[in-house]
């Protein structure tokens, strides 16, 4: 017969220091309970997680040339000013930097670095003195 698995995930606590367990429901409505190995822990992710890093540098580049290039567009093919397309391609920028954090914490590793939008709000910094000057 078909089974349903359940995973819930408790605290240390309630388990007695296990991270998770799985429970498995089948058609005669036996369940029983499996230990399930849980190793991403979020004190793990952000251990992992260094400030100087290549992945830093990489937001940090991908930031400023995606508001550098999207201020390029906004003030010289559609005509808008150098102040409001600053504000435009800055938050472009950090929208695109926020959606892949989203998508990150949706991925296999599912962590949101805030170190990596810090990065990116460097990158957007260092556009916005480049435009500017």
């Amino acid at each position: 017969m078909k089974k349903f698995t359940l995973t819930l995930l408790l605290s240390c606590i309630l388990n007695g220091g296990d991270s998770s367990l799985q429970f498995q429901l089948n058609s005669e409505d036996h369940i029983s309970k499996d230990k399930v190995d849980v190793t991403n822990t979020n004190e793990h992710k952000v251990d992992k997680d260094q400030w100087f890093a290549i992945d830093k540098l990489q937001h940090l580049t991908y930031s400023c040339l995606i508001a550098l290039g999207c201020q390029y567009v906004l003030v010289n093919k559609m005509n808008v000013s150098e102040n409001d397309g600053l504000i435009i391609s800055s938050g472009l920028s950090f929208s695109a930097g926020i959606l892949k954090e989203l998508q990150d914490r949706r991925g296999k590793n599912g962590y949101f670095s805030t170190r990596d939008v810090v990065a990116n709000l460097i990158g957007i910094s260092i556009a916005a003195l480049i435009i500017d000057y």
